[in-house]
């Protein structure tokens, strides 16, 4: 099991262990009616964790010595959380996902007699919609939450063997003319539609701000198109865990 997976895991038992705690508090006083409002900004930072299954991951890691967790990148994400009562509520947000290989070839050399290194980058944005149920009410020092929700998942795949410069010769300033080649290259920009489910807890700091801890299991498959063939379908899929800051208004 990969760090994120048992990290989603710890997640989802403390949101349980806190709804169970904030029930109890509910028990033994009313809830507080003015730390209960009715809308959030949230802004995270965390590492996603692509699943990296499918035959183009296959293919890849068949052929060249990465492996999948050096996949794993930061993710950088907000929402906006709009109350409907104190347990539920409606959100939209947005993130964006990176990360890059250079990864020797298993069986190739180059002319020099070393390992052809391959270079891999990924770059993913979504815009995503959520309902979120609050189990225990949005107006306790602990708030815990699950929910589920889809997104608009779209970004850019580029691989390419090696890079070169091919700055003219006469070009006098570099950031003017300068610029820079690859070989063997191969570019794809995507989008595609996917859900996922998520859980997470926050912790009050004053009535507008809260520490925010959240974990997310996406799943999206976007196929890359014929310059990718046979093996075009890419795994978008994953776990993320993430933490942040929440302001209540």
């Amino acid at each position: 099991m990969r760090p994120t997976t048992r990290n989603i895991l710890a997640i989802l038992a403390i949101v349980l262990t806190s709804a169970v705690s904030a029930s109890a508090q509910d028990s033994q006083s009313e809830a507080q009616p003015g730390n209960s409002l009715s809308t959030e900004a949230r802004l995270w930072i965390g590492q996603f964790s692509p699943n990296a299954h499918s035959d183009f991951w296959d293919s890849n890691f068949q052929k060249f010595t990465a492996d999948r967790s050096q996949l794993d990148g930061v993710i950088l994400g907000g929402e906006y959380v709009k109350m409907l009562d104190r347990h539920n509520a409606f959100s939209v947000g947005g993130s964006l996902y990176w990360s890059s290989l250079a990864e020797p070839a298993r069986n190739v050399l180059d002319e020099s007699g070393n390992p052809l290194e391959h270079h891999l980058e990924i770059k993913v944005a979504a815009v995503t919609a959520s309902y979120l149920l609050f189990p225990a009410g949005n107006d306790h020092r602990l708030v815990p939450y699950i929910g589920a929700g889809a997104g608009l998942y779209f970004g850019t795949m580029d691989i390419f063997r090696s890079s070169f410069d091919s700055t003219p010769d006469d070009c006098e300033d570099v950031s003017e003319c300068g610029s820079t080649g690859h070989t063997d290259e191969r570019s794809r920009t995507f989008y595609t539609l996917g859900y996922f489910v998520e859980g997470g807890l926050e912790v009050a700091m004053t009535k507008h701000s809260a520490l925010l801890l959240d974990g997310r299991y996406t799943v999206a498959n976007v196929d890359l198109g014929s310059d990718f063939k046979p093996d075009s379908q890419l795994d978008l899929s994953g776990a993320q865990v993430a933490a942040g800051v929440s302001f209540r208004f």
